[in-house]
């Protein structure tokens, strides 16, 4: 019964993982996305709905595909001792991207919230299973947590590393003389850890909307661009395109990309 129920929890969970996945790749809106409090695209489309550029849906199918595999495949019972120790050391950094959309996104995302009463259901009942065959106490679990806390620590600085350290006023204003433009969508995650690594700075800067739902989009412009991917630079002149950088720059490639001293 136990296997039964933990095989449930982990294809709902590999189901809601997919699902974000493709909202998150495919700038698609979600039918979660209900208000600017509750929204699963306002969190998936956040700095802080990747890890190292990996999008942490994808690290969600990982530990559920992880899981599904390790209860479908081995029979013995004391696998449900390494389903509890895995899922204790997923749940910490997912409680702490918990706090980031209470604390820093100030949204929720239903599904992400969903898909961690689906892993403390497979906590409870692992450890309800386990402990008929090992004692489970705190100095058993104590070396899982401090690493889970280790990896929401590594997490957090991966998230919020790539932010500007300096005022780049100067490095845009030359951006924009140069001809610059900046082609972006309200959608796209990539985008906002461009402009988390301008700082402040990137409002000046010379940009398109390319996405419908955004502020002041121009799709049709893009379209014409031939913006297949943001963020996306063009440096043009009258107009016309002279070259292009797609995907995310660190600022000595924007400034060596329009020759612009740093």
């Amino acid at each position: 019964m136990a296997r039964t129920l933990i095989i449930i929890l982990s294809l709902a969970g590999l189901g809601i993982m997919a699902y974000l996945t493709y909202i998150h790749y495919a700038n698609q809106q979600s039918f979660c996305d209900l208000s600017q409090e509750v929204s699963c695209d306002v969190v998936t489309t956040s700095i802080y709905s990747e890890i190292f550029g990996i999008p942490v849906s994808v690290l969600g199918l990982f530990y559920f595909a992880g899981i599904l595999a390790l209860v479908i495949f081995s029979r013995r019972k004391e696998i449900f001792q390494a389903v509890f120790l895995v899922t204790l050391f997923a749940l910490i950094p997912s409680l702490y991207l918990s706090l980031v959309e209470l604390l820093l996104i100030k949204s929720i995302c239903i599904l992400c919230e969903t898909s961690k009463v689906l892993m403390l259901g497979i906590l409870i009942i692992s450890f309800v299973v386990a402990r008929r065959f090992v004692k489970i106490n705190l100095r058993f679990v104590a070396p899982v947590i401090i690493a889970g806390l280790v990896a929401s620590g590594i997490t957090y600085f991966a998230q919020v590393g790539n932010t500007a350290r300096e005022d780049y006023s100067e490095l845009v204003a030359c951006l924009n003389e140069k001809g610059v433009v900046y082609y972006k969508s309200v959608r796209c995650s990539t985008c906002r850890r461009q402009e988390q690594l301008l700082g402040a700075a990137y409002t000046k800067l010379n940009s398109v909307e390319c996405h419908p739902e955004g502020e002041n989009p121009q799709v049709e412009l893009c379209f014409e661009k031939k913006i297949n991917k943001t963020p996306t630079f063009l440096l043009e002149k009258d107009g016309q395109e002279i070259k292009r950088l797609e995907g995310l720059q660190q600022v000595e490639e924007l400034a060596k990309f329009a020759g612009c001293p740093l």
